[in-house]
């Protein structure tokens, strides 16, 4: 693992400039930068249920110079690690609110986050090998409610179960 560890901003726009880069459709560009935007929401409202004291008292601290993206200035990619499973829940993976493309992108990108900060050792994956799994089963499964085709509530031309 990294001694010097970037900032949560950092690390997402980086992340999010290359998945941009590789896109040239309008409605993708505006799906990826909806989950970007979607995602600094979720670490600016959520800190405070996460952080520890100290880190607390830290982003309090920064948060009186600039309160915008104060957690994403002072934070690291443990803290970026920790969130992500509150990314996969409600509200911020809506299936009420959020178009399902918008879903499935999500849940796309949150996946291949995981997988560069684990790539570029951002994270100790060792120690942290139980919520890593988690997360994944999460995206997993979100992806499967996601993608369940309805089955028919009746086939045509056949008498109804009695």
């Amino acid at each position: 693992m990294n001694t010097t560890q970037p900032h949560i901003d950092e690390i997402l726009r980086a992340f999010f400039e290359h998945e941009l880069a590789g896109r040239r459709g309008p409605v993708t560009r505006q799906r990826i930068t909806r989950v970007y935007q979607r995602l600094l929401e979720c670490l600016e409202t959520e800190a405070e249920a996460i952080l520890a004291d100290d880190d607390r008292v830290l982003l309090a601290a920064e948060r009186e110079f600039q309160s915008v993206g104060a957690m994403a200035r002072t934070m690291h990619a443990e803290n970026l690690f920790d969130w992500l499973f509150l990314f996969l829940l409600e509200p911020w993976l809506d299936p009420y609110k959020q178009d399902r493309q918008d879903q499935r992108v999500q849940l796309r990108l949150t996946s291949a986050l995981i997988d560069m900060l684990v790539s570029n050792q951002l994270i100790d994956w060792s120690r942290r090998a139980r919520l890593l799994a988690e997360l994944r089963a999460a995206i997993r499964s979100a992806s499967r409610t996601l993608n369940a085709r309805q089955l028919p509530q009746r086939i045509p031309g056949q008498d109804p179960w009695r």
